[in-house]
């Protein structure tokens, strides 16, 4: 028996985890410390993508895809081959940063993901749901997730032929990020939400899904060259960027066509709290389309080159915001995980503060406005108040209430 509801704790201890790194950083920034920023970094990002998001997607997957055609034991290799993977990580990145034990747990996580893409396709039901709008879309999702591991495996070809050169070390790291969140974390959400859906009897258009999975997948692909433009290229590379985001425009658009048509159905599958996350998912995932078209010109590309805050507070927009929304509704709705109302207001009002106050900065030195008098002071406080909810779920899962609920699910 798959143990669905450990592995959710698991994933959400990760998030705390990354919540916690998070938070030493702002202290940093703050008060003087002896460990190194960078590593610690390296270690954030890792556990927070790789620990929180990858393993609440994976046991979702499994949970509504693989089941009950999966054995039990094949599943547990893998989901602990991860986990051995993640802590590995957790455990080296923060001390020694890309070095010999970080990069051999980092190399295993991206083996196991393959090994978890192939359980995909081996144990995936009948051929009447492999033609099922959500399969499709979670097809695409792990496709996206092994294309965006050649990110990774390419830096030690880069080191050893052209040595450090930063543009193509920096290519290879946003190549891995690309196709993290703009392929394979929003598919993989979209595809368990839409099988949630057809469980409800509630199906996408066969006419319109084909267009919209046209136009996301070609929009993943061509928004790849926002990742080039802080070198400053060619002409063509912008309009590609630009063409990428109109396409994500188009996708997002026939994807809305589907939601307004059927918002009764959601909000009586989702519940209130899972829906409010649901909605707010969606105007922060339309805001970032926003910002990647309009970072599309040569201007506004440049400003974000030479402000390292927009690119952190764009980064946390679709991560903290996007992918863990949507991802927390999932994981209620199915009842993976206990949330109640104070909890995901308290989450949502911490995570706008912290964009407030991070896109606050580049935005005054735009607009020649005045910087905040103590300015990393208040980014601690708003972190602080960010670590509190995520805190505060991990918390609910061992409460009386938290316990009650999750013995529902079967």
């Amino acid at each position: 028996m798959i143990q669905f509801k450990k592995h959710t704790q698991i994933a959400l201890s990760f998030f705390l985890a990354a919540a916690t790194l998070g938070l030493l950083l702002r202290y940093a920034s703050v008060f003087p410390t002896d460990f190194s920023f960078r590593y610690v970094v390296h270690a954030h990002s890792h556990i927070a993508v790789m620990g929180w998001l990858h393993f609440a997607l994976a046991t979702l997957i499994c949970y509504f895809f693989l089941i009950p055609n999966i054995p039990a034991k094949t599943y547990k290799k893998i989901f602990g081959a991860m986990l051995f993977s993640v802590v590995g990580m957790l455990a080296s990145f923060p001390f020694q940063g890309y070095a010999f034990f970080s990069i051999f747990f980092s190399s295993l996580f991206l083996i196991t993901s393959y090994f978890y893409t192939w359980a995909f396709f081996k144990y995936s039901p009948n051929v009447i749901k492999k033609k099922s709008p959500s399969y499709i879309v979670i097809k695409y999702a792990l496709i996206f997730m092994v294309i965006s591991s050649i990110g990774p495996w390419s830096i030690g070809a880069v080191m050893a032929t052209i040595g450090q050169d930063p543009f193509w070390y920096n290519i290879t790291i946003y190549f891995y990020l690309h196709f993290q969140y703009n392929a394979w974390i929003l598919l993989g959400i979209l595809g368990v939400f839409l099988r949630i859906m057809e469980n409800h009897g509630v199906t996408f258009n066969l006419k319109d899904f084909k267009y919209f999975i046209i136009m996301f997948n070609a929009s993943a692909i061509f928004t790849f060259f926002l990742s080039v433009l802080f070198a400053d290229p060619v002409h063509e590379f912008y309009v590609l960027s630009i063409f990428g985001s109109f396409l994500q425009f188009i996708a997002f658009f026939t994807f809305i066509k589907f939601v307004n048509s059927n918002k009764k159905e959601i909000r009586e599958v989702f519940g209130p709290i899972a829906t409010r996350l649901l909605y707010w998912a969606v105007i922060l995932f339309f805001c970032k389309i926003v910002m990647q078209y309009l970072g599309s010109f040569p201007y506004p590309a440049k400003l974000i080159t030479f402000n390292h805050n927009l690119a952190i507070g764009f980064l946390h927009w679709v991560f903290l915001g996007v992918a863990s929304f949507s991802t927390l509704a999932l994981l209620f709705k199915t009842k993976l995980i206990y949330l109640n109302k104070r909890s995901t207001s308290l989450y949502i009002f911490g995570f706008f503060l912290t964009e407030a106050i991070i896109f606050y900065k580049p935005i005054a030195r735009l607009f020649d406005l005045k910087i905040i008098p103590y300015y990393n002071e208040f980014l601690l406080i708003a972190s602080l108040v960010l670590f509190i909810p995520i805190a505060y779920f991990v918390y609910l899962q061992i409460t009386k209430k938290g316990i009650n609920y999750l013995k529902e699910f079967k």
